[in-house]
């Protein structure tokens, strides 16, 4: 009787353990915050940028207090021209990293293409402030250039026409009198012209 008992318990123990071992199906382990956020970053240098923000989403599902989640997500949604969600993303990833400078120049670009020219102003001026020579490392495109080309237009969109002037020479040499209905259309033109170009 002793035998047999010890025998059953001894199986039952090893089915138990068996069972636990196996209970992922033989199927790779969940994958952490860190590990979708980087694929979410792959995923955006791709420009495939839907599977960039599912990545992001998913990383946030499992923590949600990781900035660069909340980064890549915002990124990813100004790319998909999901400009309110790309906000949202923007300021909760700010309130657990407020001075993330890549987060800010997002919501600069975010801002001014809602054409909250204020907001975009204060944002690209902290990250300039903050760094003078700012880039942005997920895409190396974008750097403090394309901040003074922002600031160049959004001074320009609130009739700020000499500001913009200035920050249009901070990227090439020149001249034109703002002052005159000329000026400032030759202002807009060469807005227009260095977006192609910075």
């Amino acid at each position: 009787m002793k035998f047999s008992l010890a025998l059953i318990l001894l199986l039952f123990f090893g089915f138990v353990f068996s069972s636990c071992s196996g209970s992922d199906g033989g199927g790779p382990a969940q994958k952490t915050a860190e590990q979708l956020t980087t694929e979410g970053w792959q995923a955006y240098g791709a420009k495939n940028y839907q599977d960039a923000l599912a990545r992001f989403t998913e990383a946030l599902q499992l923590n949600g207090n990781f900035a660069d989640a909340h980064n890549g997500a915002g990124w990813a949604n100004a790319k998909l021209n999901a400009m309110d969600a790309a906000v949202t993303s923007f300021t909760t990833g700010l309130t657990k990293d407020p001075a993330n400078l890549q987060m800010k120049a997002g919501l600069a670009f975010v801002y001014s293409v809602q054409k909250n020219y204020a907001l975009s102003i204060q944002r690209t001026q902290e990250v300039l402030a903050a760094d003078s020579s700012w880039s942005f490392s997920r895409d190396l495109s974008i750097s403090a250039s394309d901040l003074h080309l922002l600031l160049a237009a959004d001074y320009f969109a609130q009739g700020n026409f000499g500001a913009s002037l200035q920050e249009v020479r901070l990227l090439e040499s020149f001249t034109v009198n703002v002052n005159t209905a000329s000026g400032q259309a030759a202002l807009s033109d060469e807005i227009e012209k260095l977006r192609t170009r910075v």
